[in-house]
């Protein structure tokens, strides 16, 4: 573990250097976010913004700045970032390899792109976007990620997750914080069946028995949820609070969604989904279009999948 947490641990440390790594043009409004968040927290923010003008290449100033910090946050939009000379990973790569190096510990934060509108300029395509993807994958694999939305929302899991990121690790959070309660999953859902369209892009944990079809997505569906047609499956569900959901799957998600026996219990984590489509109706008089409400909740990750236990009679 980091040389200064060792040395510090036991005593009250109200301010913790925290690097928060990101790309920055497509990201400032997020970073803003996270800048306020942790002031509310007292810790001390480190990250691109506070570097001035120093000697050395950016490249060994920014690995310097992480290692002088306690905390890495690493927010992932949809652009990889630039890849300075002489490298072959992007500043943001750089940072995320340096902070793990140092095995700090560690928040990732992915952008729900399925759930959040993106402007086509903050969308890197081409090589950098498979570099990316390529990353996040490796993020999803070593970390649990949380996915986030706007500003607000990434704020809020950051005020969530940090005291208790702090509490671990032997610091404290200088003063009291009068925050608001995140709500439970089954809050989350029972709220989303209710009013789905003011609780939709919500990141939830579920848990169910699999013991349904898996079936291709139809076109409506996938139009209204912000689906790839012809590359999504859907299924339905029951909770453990017994309520039943439609579950979507786009993709390597669709495609473990296709490969799970019957008759095992998933945990997998999941964001829910409102959209509308018109829908058409041929009448005397002509076609009639109708709007149609879509609902469900979008399989992001398969966390396990384990054989359900027969529990004696």
């Amino acid at each position: 573990m980091h040389s200064d947490l060792d040395m510090r641990v036991g005593e009250s440390k109200p301010y913790v250097p925290i690097f928060v790594g990101s790309t920055f043009a497509d990201l400032q409004s997020y970073r803003q976010a996270v800048r306020d968040a942790l002031a509310q927290l007292e810790t001390i923010v480190r990250g691109m913004e506070h570097f001035g003008s120093r000697p050395g290449s950016p490249v060994d100033e920014c690995l310097r700045v992480v290692r002088s910090c306690m905390v890495y946050i690493g927010i992932f939009g949809m652009r990889y970032g630039s890849v300075p000379e002489g490298h072959d990973r992007s500043m943001t790569h750089l940072e995320y390899d340096e902070a793990q190096r140092l095995e700090l510990p560690s928040l990732i934060y992915i952008i729900d792109e399925a759930n959040q509108p993106l402007l086509s300029k903050n969308i890197e395509t081409g090589l950098g976007a498979e570099h990316l993807r390529a990353l996040k994958d490796q993020l999803k694999k070593r970390h649990i990620v949380s996915f986030f939305t706007t500003p607000e929302d990434l704020r809020a899991r950051i005020l969530h997750d940090v005291p208790a990121l702090l509490k671990e690790i032997g610091a404290e959070v200088k003063g009291s914080l009068d925050l608001p309660a995140m709500p439970t999953d089954a809050e989350v859902l029972q709220q989303f069946k209710k009013l789905p369209k003011m609780f939709t892009g919500r990141q939830v944990t579920l848990e169910f028995v699999h013991d349904s079809d898996v079936n291709s997505a139809d076109a409506e569906a996938c139009s209204a949820l912000g689906l790839e047609i012809g590359a999504s499956v859907f299924t339905y569900v029951i909770l453990g609070t017994g309520e039943r959901f439609r579950i979507f799957g786009e993709r390597d998600v669709a495609v473990a969604l296709c490969k799970l026996p019957k008759k095992v219990r998933v945990h997998a984590r999941a964001v829910t989904a409102f959209g509308v489509y018109q829908r058409v109706d041929w009448t005397d008089d002509g076609p009639v279009s109708n709007p149609e409400i879509e609902t469900g909740l979008i399989v992001k990750e398969i966390i396990s999948a384990e054989p359900e236990v027969q529990r004696p009679a």
